[in-house]
């Protein structure tokens, strides 16, 4: 497989994965944790970070920086994805969109402190369980769409 067929794989994977697991675990938090009030599932317009007149629905654009992660995760795993995917796919959601991106790029784009400098607990836990999550199931879908069996 090459790696073209990774990113476009990847994308997918991390698109399904995004739009299904994360949402359904941002639900799990807004009915059984304080303080999480992230809305799943939104379709309510948001302007981009990087684009301000861009305005696309929460779930669409979500799902769009989803899958680019997605196919990142495609390079890293590599064309043969062997192993303990979904481990190794929660380990890369933790570090990609969970440290990276939730607590270090975002909060620097819009301009606002990072939860996790702030030690906010009520958004920490969700943000890394939903990150785990997404990644878990990232890597195991696209170990599923690239060998066409489960790893």
């Amino acid at each position: 497989m090459n790696a073209l067929k990774s990113l476009v794989l990847g994308f997918v994977a991390g698109v399904v994965a995004a739009a299904t697991v994360s949402e359904a675990i941002s639900w799990i938090f807004v009915h059984y944790w304080t303080g999480w009030n992230a809305e799943p599932w939104s379709l309510r317009p948001m302007p981009s970070l990087l684009i301000p007149q861009l305005v696309l629905p929460w779930l669409l654009a979500n799902s769009i920086t989803a899958g680019l992660w997605g196919a990142l995760f495609g390079l890293i795993l590599g064309w043969k994805p062997i192993g303990m995917m979904t481990i190794r796919g929660a380990i890369l959601g933790l570090f990609g969109p969970g440290l990276i991106g939730s607590f270090l790029v975002v909060p620097y784009l819009a301009h606002q402190a990072s939860p996790l400098i702030e030690g906010d607990v009520s958004q920490i836990v969700p943000i890394l369980c939903i990150s785990a999550g997404f990644g878990a199931v990232a890597a195991w879908l696209y170990g599923l769409f690239s060998w066409g069996r489960l790893p």
